[in-house]
């Protein structure tokens, strides 16, 4: 499954690097991104979200904004995330980043990563930003 970006949360990109971003992990039960889905709530975070002892949502960090000319996109980066020391027996299939406003029910999406099944274990959870960034967007083709 690709990355999919939520429609309203590609104008809330012009203040990454000043605005407060965070990101939550998906567990197994079942949530199928929509890029019609606005807000946290719409993920449905008590179904759909980590709930495991240890395991706490993230800001991100050392966040960036590059403009490429040359391939005619921009480029958003921050630093690799940690999860903390989830409970074992957590299923982890996604990880959704989203502009903290002030709750879940006025909180943006941004873009939901399929991070496959992956079991915690009791020890720390990191996810790890791609070398090319967080996500990027181009001209098209």
């Amino acid at each position: 499954m690709p990355t999919t970006l939520y429609n309203r949360g590609l104008d809330e990109l012009r203040n990454f690097t000043s605005d407060t971003f965070e990101a939550l992990l998906i567990n197994d039960a079942g949530y199928v991104p929509n890029p019609d889905h606005d807000y946290v709530a719409d993920l449905t975070p008590g179904t759909n979200e980590i709930a495991g002892a240890g395991y706490s949502r993230q800001a991100l960090g050392t966040k960036t904004r590059t403009i490429d000319d040359t391939n005619n996109r921009i480029t958003y980066d921050c630093a690799d995330l940690d999860f903390g020391s989830i409970v074992a027996g957590e299923n982890v299939t996604g990880m959704v980043v989203y502009r903290l406003v002030t709750n879940d029910a006025d909180s943006i999406l941004i873009a939901h990563y399929p991070l496959g099944t992956v079991a915690t274990t009791g020890l720390p959870f990191p996810v790890v930003i791609s070398a090319s960034g967080l996500l990027y967007v181009d001209q098209g083709a």
